[in-house]
C-alpha cells in the first residue's frame, strides 16, 4: 500500500484524562486522503535535533472534517508530542494505513473489545458504524483501572444513549462501591455481557497481555477463531533458527559497515544495538516506515505493505524481519 505524506496543522487540543490527550489536525492545504475507521498514521517530529516518528490509531471517524489522534503521555515521541504540540503548530504525517477495520472486517452484530488507549480504534469505528447504520446492534466492553482512565467515558454514554442498539460496559480495576463490574474481565463477565457472543464477530485492541488474556476467554467460551480481529502493535515471536553460529554478519550497502546480529533479532533491533539511525513508526510490520532492501537469507514476520515485486526485489520491514544468515541491507 502506498502512503501519502501531507502537512497538518493542529487545530484543536483536549485533555481527555490526566495522561491522555487529542488533537485535531487539519491539512495546509488540499484534502485529506480517504480513511477507514481503525486505520493509523504516522507522526514525524524532531527531538534534540534527531527525527523520530511514530504511529497513531486515528481516534476520528472518516465523517469527520479533521483527523484525530489520542495519544496517551508515554514513551519519548508520546511525551514529545504531549510537551510541544499546541494548536497552530503543524506536523508531518504519513498515512493513512492499517488493515484492522469495520470496512475490510464487516459483520452485522459486532462486539469491540478494548483496555486503555486501544478504545481508539473502537471509538472510531463505532462513530463510522453508527453512521452508517443508527440502529446498529453494537456491544463494547471497555477495561481500564479507574473511572479517571476512562477516555471518552462522556462521549461514550451520550452516544449509547442516542442508540437504543449500543450497550456498552466498563470493567474498571478501581471503582465506586455501586459499579456493576469491578475487577479484569472475566469469562463469566464476557458470558453475562454477551449472552450471544459466538452469534457475533469480536474486535479487539489493548495491551498484550490484555489480549492475550482475552483471546484465551474467548476461545473458552466457544467463539470461532475466524471470527476474532485483532489490532496489536506487536508482533509474534520469531521462530529460533537453528544454527551452529552465535551471531550473522549484517553488512551496510552504503558504508561497507558490518554489523552482528543474532539470531532472531531484528534488523532494527540489530541497526539500532550498533548506533544506527533507520525510520521506524509502529515496530510492528503495520505501516511500512522502516522498508529496507536486502540481500541474503532472510525471514519476515510481516509482508503488510510490500508487494510482491517488493518481496522479489528483497524489500523488508526491518522491525519484523529477522536473518537466516549473512546478509547485506540498504536503507
Amino acid at each position: 500500500m502506498t502512503s501519502t505524506s501531507l502537512t497538518l496543522r493542529c487545530i484543536g487540543r483536549r485533555a481527555d484524562t490526566h495522561d491522555v490527550a487529542s488533537w485535531r489536525l487539519s491539512p495546509v492545504a488540499g484534502t485529506l486522503p480517504a480513511v477507514l475507521a481503525g486505520q493509523c498514521i504516522t507522526l514525524h517530529t524532531e527531538i534534540d535535533g534527531k527525527p523520530h516518528c511514530r504511529a497513531y490509531t486515528l481516534s476520528s471517524s472518516p465523517q469527520d472534517a479533521c483527523w484525530q489522534v489520542t495519544i496517551k503521555d508515554v514513551g519519548l515521541v508520546s511525551h514529545h508530542l504531549h510537551q510541544t504540540l499546541q494548536v497552530g503548530d503543524e506536523i508531518r504525517v504519513d498515512g493513512p494505513f492499517g488493515a484492522f477495520n469495520l470496512t475490510a472486517l464487516p459483520c452485522e452484530r459486532p462486539l469491540l473489545l478494548s483496555a486503555g488507549s486501544g478504545i481508539t480504534p473502537m471509538w472510531a469505528m463505532l462513530r463510522d458504524e453508527l453512521a452508517k447504520r443508527p440502529d446498529a446492534d453494537i456491544r463494547f466492553i471497555h477495561s481500564a483501572r479507574s473511572p479517571e482512565d476512562v477516555i471518552f467515558a462522556d462521549d461514550l454514554a451520550a452516544l449509547a444513549a442516542a442508540h437504543a442498539g449500543v450497550r456498552h460496559a466498563l470493567i474498571l480495576e478501581e471503582a465506586p462501591t455501586a459499579h456493576p463490574w469491578v475487577g479484569r474481565l472475566t469469562p463469566a463477565m464476557l458470558a453475562e455481557l454477551t449472552p450471544d457472543l459466538r452469534e457475533r464477530h469480536v474486535y479487539l485492541c489493548g495491551p498484550a497481555p490484555y489480549m492475550a488474556a482475552v483471546s484465551a476467554m474467548l476461545a473458552e467460551l466457544g467463539l470461532p477463531p475466524e471470527q476474532l480481529h485483532q489490532e496489536s502493535f506487536g508482533l509474534p515471536p520469531a521462530e529460533p533458527i537453528k544454527t551452529t553460529s552465535d551471531h550473522f554478519w549484517l553488512t551496510l550497502k552504503k558504508s561497507g559497515k558490518k554489523v552482528k546480529i543474532l539470531p532472531g533479532q531484528t534488523l532494527l533491533a540489530a541497526l539500532e544495538a550498533a548506533g544506527e539511525t533507520i525510520m521506524a513508526a509502529c515496530r510492528a510490520g503495520v505501516c511500512g516506515s522502516c522498508r529496507c532492501t536486502t540481500t541474503g537469507d532472510i525471514e519476515r514476520q510481516s509482508v503488510m505493505t510490500l508487494s510482491a515485486q517488493d518481496l522479489e526485489s528483497g524489500v523488508a520491514l526491518a522491525c519484523s524481519c529477522t536473518a537466516k544468515g549473512d546478509i547485506s541491507l540498504d536503507y
